[in-house]
């Protein structure tokens, strides 16, 4: 089950990321706008820009592994490893998710003192839609933030 903490933090404003690998570990990665935790605490969907999905969907056919990261603009910071589950195109309920992350980034960037020459380019100078939902079953959750716990399994 995932923590009350790391849900709210998911609900954002944070910057998320989903890892993954082909058959031969290479690794692969793509930024995520936008993602929710579902009732059951342990289900996680995604919304990985459809630009950057189509390695992203192949690994996970291939072996259904996740690892997703997310952190704050300020330094906390959770990863959550688990499974594959499903794949769809995302909707119109996921883009105002995605509307309303972007907002909160740029809000959150500014308002830890990032100028708007940088805070802008970084919270909305990317491709974000289309995009792709995946879910995932979170079996681990893992303390990222730099310190002396970085790096630990949380309960």
């Amino acid at each position: 089950m995932i923590p009350d903490r790391v849900i709210e933090f998911i609900h954002g404003p944070v910057f998320m990321q989903i890892g993954t690998r082909d058959a031969t570990l290479r690794p692969f990665h793509a930024f995520v706008v936008g993602a929710r935790v579902h009732d059951d605490r342990q289900t996680v969907t995604m919304l990985v820009p459809t630009a950057r999905a189509d390695r992203v969907v192949r690994d996970l056919a291939d072996n259904g592994r996740v690892a997703f990261t997310t952190g704050h603009v300020s330094h906390e910071s959770y990863q959550l490893k688990g499974t594959y589950l499903s794949t769809r195109p995302a909707d119109a309920e996921d883009r105002a998710r995605q509307e309303a992350l972007r907002a909160a980034l740029l809000a959150s960037a500014l308002e830890a003192g990032f100028p708007d020459s940088i805070a802008r380019p970084l919270t909305q100078g990317f491709a974000y839609a289309p995009a792709v939902a995946i879910t995932f079953r979170a079996e681990e959750v893992y303390q990222q933030t730099p310190g002396p716990d970085a790096g630990t399994r949380m309960a």
